[in-house]
């Protein structure tokens, strides 16, 4: 079901004469990100943060408002509102009424009703004599060495199954699914989505492309050959994403933090784990 955000965010890029290609360079974010705004398939972001954080960026640069399609996207799509009226329209339990207690003189009638089927039983029972109580089946007669003889004879006499043909079992292998298989990053991937106001400066490959402080709820993604290097502000405030792996918050609230992500690994300036 269309929500109207796609429409609008794609009506307002095109009537302004631009590419999806222009606002992805503008905003420094990969094409797919923004195609997937305008054919609203929100969960290609894996979250509401990282959803709400690139459509909030990309409202703004096509020059729209982005709090009533945020507001569309909490009340359409985001699974935290949908959690919370699940909760509220969940009806009590309710309370079962305690059952009564059966008179007495029941439970002495179905005493007294097992009784007397169970005499009955054994009348019937008392009047069988073993010739009619029992009848054992007549016990099958052995097979004759002869038949044995038989039954060799008639299995001789039988085909062999015929070996298949091996042109007819061969089957071709079915190709492997390109789909499958897990795209391979090169160099370094990252995306951090910001969920408190925070200062950043970015030096990628050893060249400085950002120093600014970013507000909460937006998103930026970096991405660089061998190295990227950042110094946090408030690192408490931000999640990162390093090559497609959820890495959570850097680093605590209001304690500035350097951090190196590199091709194969994650190094902080100060020693310590992140």
């Amino acid at each position: 079901m269309s929500t109207g955000i796609g429409e609008t965010l794609r009506a307002a890029r095109e009537e302004q004469g631009r590419e999806l290609q222009d606002a992805a360079r503008i905003l420094r974010v990969r094409t797919d990100y923004l195609q997937a705004l305008e054919d609203e398939r929100f969960d290609a972001f894996g979250g509401d943060i990282y959803a709400k954080g690139f459509l909030r960026s990309y409202a703004v640069e096509l020059g729209l408002d982005p709090e009533p399609l945020l507001d569309i996207y909490r009340r359409e799509v985001s699974e935290d509102d949908l959690g919370a009226g699940t909760l509220v329209t969940t009806a009590p339990a309710t309370r079962s009424e305690p059952r009564s207690t059966p008179p007495a003189w029941v439970a002495w009638v179905t005493v007294a009703v097992v009784v007397l089927v169970g005499l009955g039983l054994l009348g019937f029972l008392g009047d069988q004599t073993p010739e009619t109580a029992t009848s054992p089946e007549d016990p099958e007669t052995p097979p004759t060495a002869a038949d044995d003889e038989d039954e060799a004879e008639d299995e001789g006499d039988e085909d062999p199954d015929p070996e298949p043909n091996e042109q007819e079992t061969d089957e071709p292998e079915p190709p492997e699914d390109e789909a499958d298989e897990e795209e391979e990053i090169e160099g370094v991937q990252l995306l951090l989505a910001f969920e408190e106001d925070s200062w950043v400066s970015v030096i990628i490959d050893g060249a400085m492309v950002a120093e600014e402080t970013i507000p909460s709820g937006e998103t930026r993604q970096y991405e660089g050959d061998e190295e990227i290097e950042i110094r946090f502000g408030n690192p408490g405030g931000v999640r990162v994403e390093y090559n497609g792996e959820d890495l959570g918050s850097p680093g605590a609230r209001g304690q500035p933090r350097t951090i190196t992500f590199g091709r194969d690994d994650v190094v902080a300036a100060d020693g310590q784990a992140v």
